[in-house]
């Protein structure tokens, strides 16, 4: 199977992406603070019928740091150009869980032409409360004064169920794996993006592209209350909850999401 990790010059940075397979393009965007392998068991499946393009962002994986702030809207225009120079002709379907679904939003916004379809993975549309934003910002300074180290433990309880935990040992490993395995600048820039980033949550209801909504129903982040109240504004969203998945549902269950995924960008394309 064509697959391989590619290296462009994107808004001044270099950007890393693995690309694999042929067909209709198809974007994963992955969740903070992680990179491209999240989606490994994703891109296995999807290689055979689309043209995976799964990038590390900004200050994360093999792409270049950025000091400072790194807006989820640098992230999307990052990507628009990142398709532009991989020769990305035509719509995509992006794929994003939780920080690549608030780069969804911005990328709607900015590229809605782009889009063929969205499906948005345990996220949220909405901006942080006044608490969010306090506890982002004390985060992004505990991981540049100690390290990635400092946070990549205590952030599994978060990011999976208790069933998945005691399950599937090794899916904590690699999540703290990737996470100490990022810059501690490129951490504090994306979740300072983050504090800072734009409300969509009346907005939502003006997009026009086939959506799917997907989340962990044991999500303590992004709660499947949450998910599904998205889905009934978005117009002709459809909505698929996993059981006894936490916030990394294609990384729990990827049999489940990724055979929803499949009968929902087959539906995309029949009509």
């Amino acid at each position: 199977m064509n697959r391989k990790l590619v290296e462009q010059n994107v808004n001044g940075i270099r950007m890393r992406a693995l690309v694999a397979g042929s067909g209709p393009p198809l974007l994963f965007v992955h969740g903070f603070p992680l990179s491209h392998q999240m989606w490994l068991p994703q891109i296995e499946y999807f290689q055979s019928h689309y043209t995976v393009i799964a990038p590390d962002l900004r200050g994360f994986g093999d792409s270049d740091i950025t000091d400072g702030i790194v807006t989820m809207e640098q992230h999307a225009r990052d990507l628009n150009v990142l398709l532009q120079v991989l020769k990305v002709e035509g719509p995509v379907s992006y794929c994003g869980l939780s920080m690549g679904g608030y780069i969804a939003w911005e990328f709607w916004k900015h590229f809605a032409d782009r889009l063929h379809a969205l499906i948005l993975c345990d996220t949220r549309a909405d901006a942080d409360s006044e608490e969010g934003i306090n506890n982002r910002l004390k985060m992004a300074d505990l991981v540049l004064r100690h390290g990635p180290e400092a946070i990549s433990t205590a952030m599994i309880p978060k990011l999976l169920s208790e069933s998945s935990q005691q399950k599937q040992a090794q899916l904590s490993e690699n999540l703290i794996s990737m996470i100490e395995a990022t810059s501690s600048e490129g951490i504090a820039a994306s979740q300072k993006g983050m504090a800072a980033r734009s409300d969509f949550s009346n907005q939502i209801k003006n997009i026009r592209t086939p959506t799917l909504f997907i989340v962990g129903s044991e999500d303590c982040l992004t709660p499947p209350e949450v998910m599904k109240r998205m889905s009934t504004e978005v117009p002709d969203s459809k909505y698929f909850e996993v059981r006894e998945v936490g916030h990394m549902a294609p990384m729990e269950a990827p049999e489940s999401v990724n055979q929803a995924m499949a009968a929902f960008l087959t539906a995309c394309s029949s009509v």
